[in-house]
């Protein structure tokens, strides 16, 4: 198949890291992939390089640079102020029209609601080719912002998605929660192929793991390492962790550190605020998480968004590390092995404001106090990862594909 992996943009997050791993495993399947983002502007090129070095990657890159910024920003101005118009997306309409064209692709498969939405329009023109999109949580998050009217509405959000939803033909699916946004349009949404599919995960060790060992980084032996990794915004729970660990830590005889990676005005603050903390470690942004999650005993993820499936709990699985997580989405399954046994502690996941800080702090006191527990979790770990398999993921993936072709072929 000819396969178009469309995504936002191509920066650190978990949808955009999953988009770039769904394409080189599809390529390295026999598929012809390519890759789509919408900002060219804010591609990391060495996250692309080393996720889908072999996967060719086709953007808008128009003639003059600094007029499409300008576009860009003036949109953002626009989007901010409620209204609905948008100056560059006839443009990236034109090209995507052309893109579908020119490498006769058989079928999209999109990862952000924004591209979803985009293609949704531009595919109008083309209506053998299936839209398959993955849902991570965008969809039921900004639905939460526009029924709540907090901030990062998308004008018009209701009658851009259900515009979106009628020309999907497949949906993959991380959690049950994310198939709010086709149930409240069941009337438009038609004949489409639900299937609730894992993200895969290959996960690598690169060149550069040696600046993340224990010894580098200035732990001492034996240390307790708690460590968390996610993207750079306060309601992921950073401050909430640091607070509850600082608590732990002061009762502690024996070493500790927390280790955090991410990067972002916001933690670039608090690494000023707790800067006459030396056991904390703020190691910015690290292009291969993995590498520093093997330093790890614990990882956490306290999040008070409406997460689906977070890539850095299959990281985390993946190094063998106990879990401590908000229960949001499917992360009580993801921790789970094939016997039942979960591989974490998993904490109330808070209605309003940030993760709870008591409850952080007893969940780490928890694992800081009985060893037996921490090694039993770590140990399950590695066994609850296997539902992260790549292959099954891209078998899936490959039938939910020519199950949408079959559905706009008949």
């Amino acid at each position: 198949m000819n396969i178009l992996v469309a995504v936002e943009e191509l920066r650190i997050g978990g949808a955009q890291t999953f988009a770039l791993r769904l394409a080189q495993a599809l390529h390295e399947a026999g598929h012809r992939v390519y890759l789509y983002a919408m900002y060219w502007q804010y591609t990391e090129h060495d996250l692309v390089q080393r996720l889908a070095p072999n996967v060719e990657l086709l953007e808008y890159r128009p003639a003059s640079a600094g007029l499409d910024t300008l576009l860009l920003r003036t949109d953002d101005w626009l989007q901010r102020h409620g209204r609905a118009l948008s100056l560059r997306r006839p443009v990236l309409l034109r090209h995507l029209r052309q893109v579908v064209a020119e490498k006769q692709i058989d079928v999209v498969s999109s990862n952000t609601f924004k591209c979803d939405a985009l293609l949704a329009e531009a595919l109008q023109h083309f209506p053998r080719v299936p839209l398959v999109v993955t849902m991570h949580g965008d969809y039921e998050q900004f639905l939460a912002f526009y029924q709540q009217r907090q901030q990062y509405v998308i004008p018009n959000y209701r009658s851009k998605l259900t515009s979106t939803i009628a020309r999907i033909n497949g949906v993959a699916y991380l959690s049950e929660q994310n198939l709010e946004a086709v149930r409240l349009n069941q009337g438009v949404a038609g004949n489409i192929r639900l299937r609730q599919i894992y993200n895969g995960l290959d996960g690598r060790i690169s060149a550069e793991a040696g600046k993340y060992t224990r010894p580098q980084l200035g732990i001492a032996p034996g240390a307790l390492v708690f460590g968390m990794v996610a993207r750079g915004v306060p309601e992921k729970g950073w401050e909430p962790v640091i607070r509850a660990y600082q608590r732990l830590r002061a009762e502690m005889s024996r070493p500790t550190n927390l280790l955090l990676v991410g990067a972002s005005p916001f933690l670039t603050q608090l690494s000023e605020k707790y800067q006459d903390d030396d056991s904390l470690r703020f190691l910015g942004f690290v292009n291969n998480p993995i590498d520093c999650v093997r330093s790890f005993d614990v990882g956490i993820l306290a999040s008070s968004l409406k997460e689906s499936l977070p890539n850095s709990i299959a990281e985390y699985l993946f190094c063998g590390k106990a879990v401590i997580s908000t229960d949001v989405g499917e992360i009580r399954q993801m921790i789970r092995t094939d016997a039942g046994q979960e591989a974490g502690v998993l904490i109330e996941f808070p209605l309003q404001g940030l993760a709870d800080e008591a409850l952080l702090y007893q969940a780490m006191r928890r694992y800081a106090t009985d060893a037996p527990l921490l090694a039993q979790h770590q140990q399950w770990a590695q066994r609850a990862f296997g539902k992260f398999d790549m292959k099954q993921c891209i078998a899936a993936y490959t039938q939910l594909y020519q199950d949408s072709i079959n559905i706009v072929a008949s």
